[in-house]
Parts: structure tokens; sequence; C-alpha cells
């Protein structure tokens, strides 16, 4: 009889310490994933204010060039930003040295 008891010491010790474990993983790896949503969360709205930000800038320099330039050939500040962006653009996505 005694050796039962032992043997169900034994076990319900087993038990309790991987459950215990279980339950610290389960914490630890709740906790990452609401770190990793926060710093998401940031990284988010961060690059969309920039993009909004850059849009803004753009329409800005476009607006300006074209009141310099527009007295020449109307709408060439428009075209000029419009050309650079999409030249930025093309080149950033095709930079091939970083493959």
């Amino acid at each position: 009889m005694e050796k039962t008891q032992n043997k169900n010491d034994w076990k319900s010790l087993v038990q309790g310490f991987v459950a215990n474990m279980v339950e610290r993983i389960g914490d630890n790896v709740s906790q990452k994933v609401q770190a990793w949503v926060k710093m998401l969360k940031r990284k988010t709205i961060g690059a969309l204010l920039m993009i909004f930000g850059l849009f803004y800038l753009l329409i800005g320099a476009s607006v300006y060039l074209n009141s310099v330039l527009g007295k020449f050939v109307p709408g060439l500040g428009y075209i000029t930003v419009g050309v650079l962006a999409v030249l930025i653009g093309y080149l950033v996505g095709n930079n091939k040295s970083q493959e």
C-alpha cells in the first residue's frame, strides 16, 4: 500500500511541476505577443503618419514649383514632382544590390 501511495505522490508532484511549467510558458508567450502587437500598432501608426506627411510635402512642393515654373509652362511643377516621385520609387523598388 505504501508503494502505491509513494508512486501517487511522485505522479502528482511531476504533474504539478509540468502544469506549473506549461502555465509559465503560456504566460510568457502571451506577454510577448501583447508586446509585439503593441509595437506593431505603433509602427503602423508611425508609417501612416509618415506617408500622410510625405503626401502633403509633395503636394506643397508641386504647388510651389508650379507657382515658380508655371509662369513659363503651366503645370510644370506638378509634372516635375510627379516624375521625381516615380523615378525615386522605381530606383528604390528595383535596388538589386541589397538582395
